[in-house]
């Protein structure tokens, strides 16, 4: 909903075809609500042009998920629509956002002593429903004996620990 005005906010949408596969990206005028990883069910859906700062705020959140994925950023500033998240879950993310830059790493158990969720399993839950991948750094979130899960798979998430120079580079034989 849009604020006061009791109408559904118009959401905005674009599929992004990048290095990893195709991204979704969602935004409402209030900001990015979606990003969907390659090879989820709707990673791919219709572009809708949205209107007005919907659309805006798709095309830069997409622009600047371009330019992280070629090596050229490392800091996402789009604005985040946290419609459909509960306050704890909002508050794991956000202190993901603020301890693990691009760069680094951090355990789920340490993630969770820093937000105070007490079991690491319940933060690898609410990693798993990170609404905004990519912007909000779940990759960046490891097990204590190895890289965990990752809703884009472990390839997408050694990719990306990979660009970030976390892990080294996979040697490619075929080429």
């Amino acid at each position: 909903m849009t604020p006061d005005s009791g109408t559904p906010a118009r959401d905005a949408a674009l599929s992004i075809d990048s290095q990893v596969g195709t991204i979704g990206v969602e935004s409402t005028a209030a900001g990015l609500r979606r990003v969907r990883l390659p090879g989820s069910d709707s990673a791919r859906r219709d572009d809708s042009t949205g209107e007005g700062s919907a659309a805006l705020n798709t095309e830069r959140a997409a622009a600047q998920i371009e330019e992280y994925l070629r090596g050229e950023r490392e800091e996402f500033d789009v604005e985040l629509d946290w419609t459909g998240v509960d306050a704890t879950h909002r508050h794991v993310l956000e202190t993901l956002r603020e301890i693990a830059p691009f760069g680094t790493t951090v355990t789920y158990g340490d993630l969770g002593r820093r937000a105070g969720v007490d079991d690491p399993r319940d933060v690898g839950v609410l990693m798993a429903r990170n609404p905004i991948p990519l912007v909000i750094p779940c990759h960046r979130v490891v097990a204590s004996d190895g890289l965990g899960g990752y809703g884009g798979g472990l390839d997408l998430k050694q990719r990306l620990l990979e660009l970030e120079g976390v892990l080294p580079p996979r040697l490619d034989f075929d080429a």
